[in-house]
């Protein structure tokens, strides 16, 4: 399916919210606490979001619309946030804060259009992006995009919980291997 990808609005929020609490529900059980999982809600996250897009203080992202005009997915991206945990992989490098698809819409094609939408958009420089080191889909997708673990891990506090995270680091150039 050819996906359409643009940028959030603000009445996009509540479906963006959606999809976030389903994906992490979908893609973190059995790696995060269940409770947390279950605690989940909308429109909280959709109230944040609308603000952030409101008063044009969200980071830069896209979403993935199809024929119909749902919302199937949507990504997060920027200049490299530094962590206080974990080493900065050097200056210039951007990173993919948060890509989710909704759970019904794996396998669609929409994550890899908002992949490649995102790379497109931070040009041709380093790109991280942090993954639950137990999650395989999400670590198999981004190898997919020429990410590979660099050796930083780090722990993600999952309502007080410590998940292990892995950043992953593309230092390719979009078009060029190696």
């Amino acid at each position: 399916m050819p996906w359409q990808i643009r940028d959030p609005r603000l009445e996009d929020a509540e479906a963006i919210a959606t999809i976030n609490v389903r994906a992490w529900q979908h893609a973190y059980a059995g790696l995060m606490p269940a409770d947390l999982l279950a605690a989940q809600e909308v429109e909280p996250r959709a109230a944040r979001l609308r603000e952030r897009l409101g008063s044009g203080t969200s980071a830069p992202g896209h979403v993935a619309v199809d024929g119909d005009g749902t919302i199937a997915g949507y990504c997060w991206f920027g200049d490299y946030r530094p962590d206080d945990d974990a080493p900065s992989p050097g200056d210039g490098w951007g990173e993919v804060y948060a890509i989710y698809v909704d759970p019904d819409r794996i396998g669609t094609g929409a994550g890899a259009a908002l992949m490649s939408a995102a790379l497109t958009a931070l040009g041709p420089r380093p790109v991280a992006v942090w993954v639950l080191e137990g999650n395989a889909r999400a670590r198999a997708f981004y190898e997919r995009f020429g990410f590979m673990p660099d050796g930083v891990a780090t722990d993600f506090d999952a309502g007080g919980t410590p998940v292990p995270e892995v950043r992953y680091a593309r230092v390719t150039t979009l078009g060029q291997k190696g």
